[in-house]
C-alpha cells in the first residue's frame, strides 16, 4: 500500500541540545517589521491570555503562570479562560471590537480562517527554527500557516484502536485486528443482542455527537489507507481516491441497512461500561478511561490504527498551539513568554508546558527535548498507552486546516450521518460529501 510517512530526521525520542535564545524582531502577517509591537518603554506590561482552560484546568495551569509573573515583573500574563464551544467565537469577537488577546491558544483546524481574518502573526525565526527542530512534523505543520510558523505546538494527540481485552478473549481472540476485515469480523463474534434484537454488547462502534467526533476517525483510516482528506494545497477533497472510497465503504458496514450494529447504542458509554469491544479514540482519551473505569480499566487495550492490508501504516493528528495576536502591541513581551513557556527546560530536563500537560492530563508532550526528560522516559517504560500515542506521531497526518476547515467537515459529517441512518446510499454521501468539500473550497 501507499505509505504517507511524514517525520523528521531522526526518531522523535532523540533529543536536540539546547534552547534557543531570547527572541528578537519578527514581520507580523500584517506586514509590519521592527519592534514586534513592543511598547519599548521598559514600563510593566500586561498579557492577555485567552484559553479554554477553565476550571480545574485553569487551576492546573495558574502555577506556572505565577511562577513567569514572580519572575518577571515586568511582565506579566493575566489568564481569560472561556469555554472551548466559545472559544473561537470569542476570539473573533474581540477582534473584531479591537479588544484583542495579545496570546491564544487555538485549536489548528481553525488556523485557514484566523489567517484569513488576519489574526495570528508569523513567529520570530528563532520560534519557528525551534518548532522546526523539536516537534514531530504533524504538529509542526499544524501549527503553521501557508507554511510559516504561528506558534507552539502544545496538545498533540494521535488516534489508534481502544479494544476490551475481556470481551474479545470472550470471543476468542488473543489480540486486536490488524486490517479492517479483520476488525469487521471480530466485531460481529463480539456482538450480543437480546431476543428483540437489541444489542447488549456492541463489537464495534464509531463514537458519535459532533463533526470531529465522526470526522477525525474518518480522516484517521483515510491515512491509515494511505491517505489524507484533503489535497496537499487544500484546495480539492480527496473523497474520490483510493483511500477515501475504502473508508467510506468501511463506515456504510458499521452503521445503517448494511451495518453490523446499532446506530441507537451510545459507544462512549459503552465502552466505558465495558460493554463495546472496539472503537476509535484519540490518546488522551485513555486517562479518562483510567477515573472512570478505576478496576475495570484492566480490560482496556491500545493499538496502532488497522489498516486495509494489515501492513503498518499512519493516522491521523490534531493540534493545538499557542500563538501571539498580529494586533498586539507587545508581540515581543509575548513570544518571550511563550518561548519561556514551551522551549526553556527546568532542572528536570521538561519545560512549563510539557509538565503541565503530564500532569493535568496525563498526556506526553510532542517536543523532543521533553521526550527525553527522565520523567517522560519513565512514563513512556511505564505506561504502554502513552508510549503507543506518542510514537503514532511518528507517521501521523496533520489534520489539514482551510480557511473553510470547519465547514468543511461539518460537511463530510452530516453526509456520514445521512448514510447511517439510510437517508443517503454510500456513494450518494461519498460523491455528495466530495462535490460539497469541492464547491467550498473553490469559494474560498
Amino acid at each position: 500500500m501507499k505509505m504517507w510517512k511524514r517525520v523528521l530526521s531522526g526518531s522523535l525520542m532523540v533529543a536536540l541540545a539546547g534552547t534557543t535564545a531570547a527572541c528578537g524582531g519578527n514581520k507580523d502577517e500584517g506586514g509590519s517589521s521592527g519592534s514586534s509591537g513592543s511598547s519599548g518603554s521598559g514600563e510593566k506590561v500586561t498579557l492577555t491570555l485567552l484559553s479554554h482552560y477553565n476550571g480545574a484546568n485553569e487551576e492546573a495551569l495558574k502555577p506556572y503562570i505565577d511562577k513567569w509573573n514572580s519572575e518577571n515583573p515586568d511582565i506579566q500574563v493575566k489568564m481569560t479562560p472561556v469555554d472551548f464551544g466559545e472559544l473561537l467565537k470569542t476570539i473573533m469577537t474581540k477582534q473584531s471590537a479591537g479588544q484583542v488577546a495579545d496570546i491564544m491558544h487555538v485549536y489548528t483546524l481553525w488556523g485557514g480562517q484566523l489567517a484569513k481574518n488576519n489574526v495570528l502573526a508569523e513567529a520570530p525565526q528563532t520560534v519557528a527554527d525551534d518548532v522546526a527542530q523539536n516537534y514531530p512534523e504533524a504538529a509542526v505543520k499544524g501549527a503553521s500557516l501557508n507554511g510559516k510558523v504561528f506558534g507552539y505546538p502544545t496538545e498533540v494527540q494521535a488516534y489508534g484502536l481502544f479494544y476490551n481485552k475481556k470481551l474479545l478473549k470472550e470471543a476468542g481472540y488473543d489480540a486486536p485486528p490488524k486490517t479492517w476485515d479483520e476488525l469487521l469480523e471480530m466485531s460481529k463474534k463480539i456482538e450480543k443482542k437480546d431476543a428483540s434484537g437489541k444489542v447488549l454488547v456492541q463489537g464495534f462502534g464509531f463514537q458519535r455527537g459532533y463533526a470531529g467526533l465522526v470526522d477525525q476517525p474518518f480522516m484517521a483510516m483515510m491515512a491509515s489507507a494511505g491517505g489524507g482528506l484533503l489535497s496537499e494545497d487544500l484546495t480539492k477533497s480527496n473523497l474520490d481516491s483510493d483511500a477515501g472510497r475504502k473508508t467510506m465503504e468501511f463506515y456504510s458496514k458499521v452503521y445503517g441497512k448494511n451495518g453490523i450494529t446499532d446506530i441507537a447504542f451510545n459507544t462512549t458509554k459503552g465502552f466505558g461500561a465495558g460493554q463495546v469491544g472496539m472503537t476509535i479514540g484519540a490518546g488522551w482519551w485513555d486517562g479518562s478511561l483510567r477515573t472512570l473505569m478505576k478496576d475495570a480499566y484492566a480490560d482496556v487495550g491500545e493499538a496502532p490504527m488497522p489498516t486495509p492490508d494489515g501492513d503498518p501504516g499512519g493516522t491521523l493528528a490534531y493540534t493545538w498551539a499557542y500563538g501571539v495576536n498580529s494586533k498586539s502591541k507587545h508581540q515581543e513581551e509575548a513570544w518571550k513568554f511563550l518561548q519561556w513557556m514551551n522551549a526553556q527546560a527546568d532542572d528536570s530536563g521538561m519545560t512549563p508546558e510539557g509538565q503541565f500537560l503530564l500532569d493535568a492530563f496525563n498526556v506526553i508532550p510532542s517536543r523532543k527535548t521533553d521526550l527525553s526528560s527522565a520523567k517522560v522516559q519513565e512514563k513512556l517504560t511505564s505506561n504502554p498507552s502513552a508510549k503507543l500515542f506518542a510514537d503514532a506521531l511518528n507517521n501521523a497526518l496533520d489534520e489539514q486546516s482551510p480557511s473553510a476547515g470547519t465547514e468543511v467537515q461539518d460537511i463530510l459529517y452530516k453526509q456520514i450521518e445521512s448514510m447511517w441512518t439510510d437517508q443517503l446510499s454510500m456513494d450518494d454521501a461519498l460523491n455528495g460529501a466530495h462535490a460539497q468539500i469541492n464547491a467550498k473550497l473553490g469559494g474560498n
